[in-house]
């Protein structure tokens, strides 16, 4: 059953994807009849580069965006579609003096600032890549956790203890800033955890199940990062509170199987612990 709902769900996907690929494809052919009749026309070229690039056509898309430009339209939003393009083709010498044109006109400009950090960060030159993202940050009207994520993931890469720690207050930065984030509370405590401060991982991890509305599989992650401290009579109160909270839900969920193969390995847990 399981791998038929899987079967369905990615049919789905799929579909919907053909689809849009299909309405795009339209589009495109559309856009092309009208620069057939005005050769001429700057603004058509970038409207079907912005196509050929939401269609995953790379390519084509900055042969486009370089047509335009040839036909006289100059714009920074432009310069940051063929910026893009390159990124994707991995010309990445040549996506950088783009990007670096861009924030000539515009220093502060977060999506471009990305860009740049996202192509150090593929260099392997993790600490300026984190820098990058720290002020893309800085710089955006409106935060979203990914980007205290991107910038967390950039600093730890730097594999030393500063890197490490840096990437743990970006993260609370994020949380203080968007508020209880479980994605930002969850990154924090497999930071905290790979460097085996377990009391620090516990302490958030306590903060998840406080504001998860299910608390089930939070109660049964305190009890593994006990475990690790060694703290066997905790993790067992967390087994109990676990199945306690699973024994609360409708039954409907308890009988799905991913609830019931959690349920083994939270008696398998419990075993152990005993």
């Amino acid at each position: 059953m399981r791998f038929k709902l899987l079967y369905i769900l990615l049919f789905v996907l799929s579909s919907t994807g053909l689809r849009a690929h299909g309405d795009l494809h339209k589009r495109i052919l559309k856009v092309t009849q009208e620069i057939q009749k005005n050769p001429d026309s700057a603004n058509l070229y970038f409207k079907r580069g912005k196509l050929f690039y939401q269609h995953n056509s790379y390519s084509s898309s900055l042969e486009d965006f370089k047509s335009s430009k040839a036909l006289g339209l100059e714009s920074v939003e432009q310069s940051f579609y063929i910026a893009k393009s390159k990124y994707h083709l991995e010309k990445f010498s040549s996506c950088k003096r783009t990007i670096k044109k861009i924030l000539k006109e515009e220093p502060e400009n977060s999506g471009a600032l990305k860009l740049l950090a996202d192509i150090y960060f593929k260099k392997g030159r993790y600490r300026k890549s984190a820098k990058l993202y720290d002020e893309v940050i800085r710089n955006s009207e409106v935060n979203f956790p990914e980007q205290y994520l991107y910038a967390s993931n950039a600093w730890n890469s730097m594999g030393n203890e500063y890197g490490k720690e840096r990437s743990q207050s970006i993260l609370i930065e994020g949380i203080e800033k968007l508020g209880d984030v479980v994605v930002l509370y969850n990154e924090l405590i497999s930071n905290f955890m790979d460097m085996q401060d377990f009391d620090s991982a516990v302490k958030y991890q306590k903060r998840v199940i406080e504001i998860s509305n299910r608390k089930e599989r939070a109660y049964l992650k305190l009890a593994n990062i006990q475990i690790q401290q060694e703290k066997l009579n905790e993790a067992e109160l967390s087994i109990v509170k676990a199945e306690e909270s699973y024994n609360k839900l409708p039954h409907r969920i308890r009988n799905a199987k991913f609830m019931r193969e959690f349920y083994l390995e939270l008696q398998l847990k419990k075993s152990v612990l005993k």
